[in-house]
């Protein structure tokens, strides 16, 4: 899994990478939340391992949390912090956290509940990891969250996109409600509108002309259909 640590401390950050990389994770480093968010553009991690406390020039964990949130960025969270007080850890987990560790912490700890978040949050993908999801032009790699159009490289998906695109390819040639896939892949809470946005999302990943989709089709007035019946290489 890709994980991505935000800590401002060197030691502290140098020693959850060392124990994280002996785990067999890939990860990548930063001390501050700024540089943080344009690495999460840039590339989704699996799991964010979060610091709060970054001093006054910087915006703190939660702040941080939120921005995510706010720009519909879907990653697990686990906030690493030596504020130990309740009122913080309600914060946290408030704000959706997926767990909250509180220094000092033996790297045993960190390393179980790395694992837990990680089989929580992709217990389902990793369960369907074993048979094939593919069709003529596209293929899932469900575990590595990739995907491949025939003739041309594997893309990058977030968990969320490669949920709905799953959810999307279980009922290929069905159109599907929106407000379905809203409940299947979100749930509830959330506005419809977060649907179209990721559906643009993953369009620009997988279509050849994403502004004239043909694996992802709107059906007006009904939803959206996967269909696999594409001429590979049309733009």
């Amino acid at each position: 899994m890709h994980i991505l640590i935000v800590e401002d401390d060197f030691y502290n950050r140098s020693m959850v990478a060392h124990l994280m990389r002996t785990e067999g994770h890939e990860v990548e480093e930063v001390d501050n939340p700024r540089g943080a968010l344009q690495m999460v553009e840039r590339r989704v991690p699996h799991l964010i391992l979060l610091d709060v406390n970054f001093g006054p020039k910087h915006m703190n964990g939660f702040e941080f949390f939120e921005e995510i949130q706010r720009r519909q960025i879907d990653v697990p969270v686990i906030f690493m912090t030596s504020r130990d007080e309740l009122e913080d850890k309600l914060t946290g987990f408030n704000l959706g956290a997926d767990d909250y560790i509180t220094k000092p912490y033996a790297p045993a700890e960190v390393a179980a509940r790395v694992k837990s978040v990680l089989v929580r949050t992709y217990k389902r993908n990793m369960q369907t990891a074993k048979s094939q999801w593919r069709f003529d032009t596209i293929e899932l790699d469900v575990p590595n969250l990739m995907v491949q159009v025939k003739g041309r490289k594997p893309v990058a998906l977030t968990p969320i996109e490669m949920k709905l695109l799953m959810y999307l390819m279980q009922r290929v040639e069905h159109v599907v409600a929106r407000d379905d896939l809203l409940t299947a892949v979100w749930g509830d809470g959330y506005e419809s509108n977060i649907v179209d946005s990721y559906i643009r999302k993953l369009r620009r990943k997988i279509e050849f002309d994403a502004a004239h989709p043909q694996f992802i089709r709107t059906v007006r007035g009904a939803g959206y259909k996967f269909t696999a019946k594409v001429q590979v290489g049309v733009a």
